[in-house]
């Protein structure tokens, strides 16, 4: 009987949060020898734009006779890859971003907050063919003192990214890649508005990953998960069915949101051991509130898949999930490079995700300092 024959075994993360605490801050004193990790972000790059109404002096307009909504602040963050790149910065590693964006406003603001937060942009490609994917947030007072988002509002590109663009990507990205401790692609847009990936640029990523088995490279990738080898996946509960299903034929261009595929942890486990096994990579499964799952695909062939379930660091509401993912790249790629195991950059992934959605109304991140109070708390419990 082979592992594919043997459902993989469950077993529940044994972590001590004190000691994890300890470790946690010996790892990140940094100094001229231990210096912070040096992790890339490839792929799809955004600008977060909140834009905060004032309802009250709403007027209308003279040429039009609609109501002239009145925006009286604007805060602009780097979003998606940019999301990743902020919580790594926060956390102190040196970050360096690749990716396509526009030669328009949008990407101007972009860069500027990549500079803002410290991370080197120099792997970023502008085009004057395609648009700089924007989220445009309108934020509304919420009659507590805080802010609640209406409808966002979208620009996403609508072609392919020029080849020679995506040719100087990859060129740039290889001549550096032997300096990273870690790589993180995130590849997050649907088919209509591909920015940056296509089948092309995802095999390049399997084929560079291939050859530096010793490289942490994690991939996130909404729809695409099954296209990519050699790579850790990390995605949602309903992402791995999604992926699942697109392995064998039935690609989904819109998220399954299924409330209880968090629960099925013996479905998850089945579905993430397939994916380890096709990737000869682990797989993180996060599973929200409830945490994660970690499948490790076993090294013999006739010994079952280990699936490991991580505890979650929950929060109470109010909260906002918008980038939680991004968090959790971010917190588990660091992890791994300052030298947890999985299991316990998996966690600390989680606790990291915990930190940024309780900060509403902006792009949230999360410090080391953030870190060791909710180990030390747990600890306490």
């Amino acid at each position: 009987m082979t592992t594919q024959d043997t459902p993989p075994i469950l077993e529940n993360a044994l972590l001590d949060y004190g000691a994890l605490a300890e470790r946690l801050e010996t790892a990140t004193q940094f100094s001229a020898v231990r210096t912070p990790p040096n992790i890339a972000v490839l792929g799809d790059f955004s600008l977060d734009k909140y834009v905060y109404r004032a309802p009250e002096l709403d007027e209308l307009s003279v040429e039009t006779g609609l109501v002239a909504r009145q925006i009286r602040a604007v805060k602009r963050f780097a979003g998606v890859g940019g999301t990743i790149a902020s919580n790594l910065r926060a956390l102190g590693a040196n970050v360096q971003c690749f990716g396509v964006i526009g030669e328009d406003g949008e990407g101007d603001d972009l860069l500027r907050a990549l500079k803002a937060i410290g991370a080197d942009d120099s792997g970023m490609i502008r085009s004057p063919e395609i648009l700089t994917p924007t989220y445009m947030k309108p934020m509304l007072p919420d009659g507590s003192g805080g802010w609640r988002e209406e409808n966002r509002l979208d620009i996403r590109n609508p072609v392919p990214t020029p080849r020679a663009c995506v040719e100087e990507l990859q060129a740039r990205f290889l001549e550096r890649v032997d300096e990273f401790d870690a790589v993180i692609v995130s590849d997050q847009f649907q088919r209509g508005s591909e920015a940056l990936f296509s089948d092309e640029l995802r095999d390049f990523i399997s084929t560079t990953a291939a050859n530096r088995p010793e490289l942490f490279a994690l991939c996130d990738s909404r729809f695409f998960a099954d296209k990519y080898r050699n790579v850790i996946v990390k995605c949602n509960a309903n992402e791995l069915f999604d992926a699942l299903d697109a392995a064998y034929g039935e690609r989904k261009y819109q998220t399954t949101l299924d409330e209880n595929a968090e629960e099925r942890l013996e479905d998850l486990a089945r579905a993430a051991a397939k994916f380890a096994r096709r990737n000869r990579r682990p797989t993180l499964v996060t599973r929200g509130a409830k945490g994660a799952i970690l499948l490790e695909p076993s090294e013999e062939r006739t010994l079952p898949d280990r699936a490991t379930i991580i505890p979650s660091n929950r929060v109470e509401p109010p909260i906002d999930v918008c980038g939680a993912g991004d968090a959790t790249n971010a917190g588990f790629a660091f992890a791994r490079a300052c030298g947890f195991s999985l299991v316990e950059a998996a966690y600390l992934a989680g606790v990291v995700s915990s930190i940024t959605i309780k900060q509403i109304g902006v792009t949230g991140t999360a410090s080391v300092g953030g870190i060791l109070n909710a180990l030390r708390e747990k600890s306490r419990k």
